[in-house]
């Protein structure tokens, strides 16, 4: 009976280890397999254009590489003029402003039939027109930036010639690639606000790179949201970056307009997530709305990114101990600044501040400066690029002035007495 027991224990062991060894054996492969899945796959789809330039509209200053099949020696770069023509070869001035690059191919190849046997001819942009963008809102200097052109990197060995010409760009440049213009699917109603996409970072416009797949940028010389906000001398407290604003024009061939899109920036101030620092073009408009509370953590974030200056300058004159021009960190307060240009110099009054408004205007403002004041108050308030400030004499101090230009004449006379008669 004992044997018994122990034969059926040993079968029983057995067994349950018979089981358990293909689960254990199976689970560690199918984990194998999906490590290997996760870390080598990548979809098919991630080789096709990104159509980035489907919307780029042609005007003066670009130049447009034509390929012509078969007739190569047509091949050539040729420049947009002032009049927005192009002289082609066989048609002399070709008016093409306003096309983009798919409708200017099949324009020319319509024309061309006309001259050679079956044409097929393929448009790139072989030099890029400076980018001319406005920027209102929440940025410390909000108007009208200019970009300068550049060539495109892939024509650079092509027929004609061309000048690059390169950007200068802060090293705390990102080094992404921009985002297709998908973004815009609608045209812009001025008359109907809701007309419009908004995108954040987990549109499905935002999808094409999965993962860790970033594509790196191809030249430095896009221009991104990220550098025209540092164009205009970067963001405030109080800019809300969860709905910037972009106005693009819609080509001629999809009915002309204007088209609009909210753009969510917040990731990329926060994350240094590129997914939405979209490509900017020439004639495009941002507006970067004001938050209903400030948020001061946004200031140093920004420094970080490169978006914002690190220092500003100002100018200091009047009743202080070292007058002049001064450097001061971003959002700095008139406190900051009296600190660093010395102590204010007995019997000094109020102080004026002189700046530029955003919308061009002059501000003056007399200030009844307290150094305990909370900072961006009133009393101590924060400072700006380029603002001018004045330490005034007091009641008392100006009083004396006019004591002592009165007096000046007659203690003249009265010492050139005392000289005569001590000869």
């Amino acid at each position: 009976m004992w044997l018994k027991n122990k034969i059926n224990k040993k079968l029983f062991l057995v067994l349950n280890l018979l089981l358990l060894s293909p689960f254990f054996n199976f689970s560690k492969a199918d984990n194998n397999n999906i490590s290997f899945s996760e870390s080598n796959q990548v979809e098919l789809e991630y080789l096709e254009s990104r159509n980035e330039l489907e919307d780029y509209i042609i005007d003066t200053g670009d130049s447009i590489h034509l390929d012509f099949f078969p007739a190569y020696e047509l091949t050539g770069v040729f420049p947009v003029n002032e009049e927005g023509e192009l002289i082609l070869p066989n048609l002399d001035e070709t008016y093409v402003r306003g096309l983009t690059t798919f409708e200017l191919r099949s324009l020319l190849e319509k024309k061309y039939s006309e001259i050679l046997i079956e044409p097929e001819i393929k448009v790139k942009i072989a030099v890029f027109k400076g980018v001319r963008v406005s920027i209102r809102g929440e940025v410390k200097n909000p108007g009208i930036y200019k970009f300068p052109s550049y060539a495109s990197a892939s024509i650079q060995n092509l027929p004609g010639e061309f000048e690059k010409v390169e950007i200068d760009k802060s090293p705390e440049k990102d080094d992404y690639s921009p985002k297709p213009l998908e973004l815009f699917p609608e045209r812009f109603d001025p008359l109907n606000d809701n007309t419009v996409v908004f995108i954040d970072k987990n549109s499905k416009f935002n999808t094409q790179n999965k993962g860790n797949n970033i594509t790196k940028r191809t030249s430095e010389n896009i221009i991104n949201i990220s550098d025209v906000i540092r164009a205009a001398g970067g963001i405030t407290s109080e800019t809300d970056l969860s709905k910037i604003t972009i106005i693009r024009d819609v080509p001629l061939g999809k009915g002309g307009g204007k088209k609009r899109a909210f753009i969510d920036f917040n990731s990329y101030l926060n994350e240094a997530d590129p997914t939405n620092d979209i490509r900017i073009y020439d004639g495009d408009s941002l507006f970067l709305p004001k938050l209903s509370e400030s948020n001061p953590n946004q200031i140093p974030k920004s420094i970080l990114l490169g978006i914002s200056p690190k220092f500003i300058t100002v100018t200091l004159f009047g009743r202080i101990e070292n007058p002049g021009f001064l450097k001061l960190p971003l959002e700095a307060t008139l406190s900051d600044a009296l600190d660093l240009s010395g102590p204010i110099k007995p019997l000094s009054g109020k102080i004026v501040l002189l700046r530029y408004n955003k919308d061009g205007t002059i501000v003056k403002n007399q200030i009844s400066y307290s150094a305990s004041a909370r900072r961006g108050s009133k009393r101590n308030p924060f400072l700006e690029e380029n603002d001018v400030i004045s330490v005034k004499n007091s009641v008392f101090q100006s009083t004396l002035g006019v004591l002592n230009e009165f007096t000046k004449p007659f203690i003249g006379i009265y010492t050139t007495k005392e000289l005569i008669e001590s000869f």
